[in-house]
């Protein structure tokens, strides 16, 4: 007969063996699971399962910056851009020009100019039929009205300040035409704005521009016409003739790459390659936007790319929680990038990128859903 102690003691001791048997079916199952990886890792071709509940990262592929090959020409080389869109390469025949300034004459040696631009008063056929286009806005007949509209406004913002100077013309059309032709030039100028690859056209000045390799400089330029020696023989080129001038040096193209940082690159975790190699001396441009969720202080709290101090430090009193920061290289020092910076890289490496957490947050236990999404430009040096 059992007793009361008797068959405590009995299911005691069949409670042991049903957790034995527990145990036994669960180190089992852990090591069928760690055979069957280990037969999937040894497959070629098959790639290892990622973690529940985590999609794998795409890896960017490292491209090195391009370099441009230095453009060698001789002392007297220009480019000229003519009037009737043809462009003409070659040597002058003269080594210097002359600009005579307010302040007195300055010569320039040909080697030393990067560019000029003749200003109106070099053209003064071109200014009269401004002036006469300007004129026939006020015409009593629509059609010239309207053509000579259409004419002025497709030479756009070169003829602002020609313009500005009939905005309260006492001739009604005059006025109402000038004022239509400059909003149109100002909603243009606006929709380039975003552009960062388009270049500024500037309004044309009365006297000749040239910019050279250490000022800027305004005033008349002299000689009025100059022989280059092209490919197919000399000819001889009238400052009338001529748009613009260049000498061409080596132009150093920006490289731009845009990306997204996710809540889970954490720079305790892991950093995310941007796949762009630079080399010390690159200047690199950051822009940054969107938003995280700082989960740890609750769903409705969040974080741009500056990070806040009410999220903790990062690194004390310098980066805070939420920011966007950046290394270059695998042992490179960490610095903030935030919504907006640009730097110069100090050595060579991959840029890499990160959000700077408070320590204690950045365990895997807590999750930080949403993303920055980055814009890089790098000028190489």
């Amino acid at each position: 007969m059992l007793t009361a102690t008797s068959c405590r003691s009995l299911g005691v001791k069949l409670a042991g063996l049903a957790l034995f048997a527990l145990c036994l079916v669960g180190s089992l199952h852990a090591q069928e699971e760690a055979i069957i990886e280990k037969i999937q890792a040894a497959i070629p071709g098959e790639p290892a399962k990622p973690e529940k509940g985590k999609k794998p990262e795409k890896e960017e592929p490292t491209v090195d910056v391009p370099r441009v090959a230095t453009v060698s020409h001789g002392p007297r080389y220009l480019k000229l851009h003519l009037f009737d869109g043809s462009v003409l390469t070659g040597d002058l025949s003269i080594a210097e020009i002359t600009v005579d300034t307010q302040f007195g004459k300055l010569v320039v040696p040909v080697d030393k100019i990067r560019s000029f631009s003749p200003g109106l008063d070099s053209f003064p056929e071109l200014s009269a039929q401004i002036v006469a286009k300007i004129k026939s806005l006020g015409s009593d007949d629509y059609k010239t009205r309207e053509a000579a509209h259409k004419e002025l406004a497709a030479l756009g913002v070169k003829i602002q300040r020609e313009l500005e100077k009939f905005v309260a013309d006492d001739n009604a059309e005059i006025k109402r035409h000038v004022g239509e032709i400059l909003k149109e030039m100002e909603e243009a100028a606006e929709e380039r704005a975003d552009d960062e690859d388009h270049s500024v056209e500037q309004p044309w000045i009365r006297l000749d521009t040239v910019v050279t390799s250490d000022f800027t400089v305004v005033g008349k330029v002299s000689p009025s016409e100059f022989k280059v020696a092209a490919k197919y023989g000399d000819l001889t080129v009238k400052l009338a003739d001529v748009r613009r001038a260049e000498r061409e040096v080596s132009m150093k193209e920006s490289f731009r790459k845009s990306l997204t940082v996710a809540g889970e690159n954490l720079a305790q975790r892991s950093f995310k390659s941007t796949g762009i190699r630079v080399q010390a001396g690159d200047r690199i441009t950051f822009k940054a936007e969107g938003s995280i969720v700082m989960s740890p202080w609750g769903s409705n709290a969040s974080s741009g790319p500056d990070g806040a101090p009410n999220y903790g430090w990062y690194v004390p009193n310098q980066i805070a929680g939420g920011a966007l920061v950046a290394r270059i290289g695998e042992k490179g020092q960490i610095f903030k990038v935030g919504k907006t910076s640009t730097m110069v890289a100090k050595s060579s490496g991959v840029i890499q990128l990160a959000i700077g957490m408070q320590g204690d947050y950045a365990g895997d236990g807590y999750q930080f859903p949403g993303e920055y999404r980055v814009k890089l430009k790098i000028d190489p040096k």
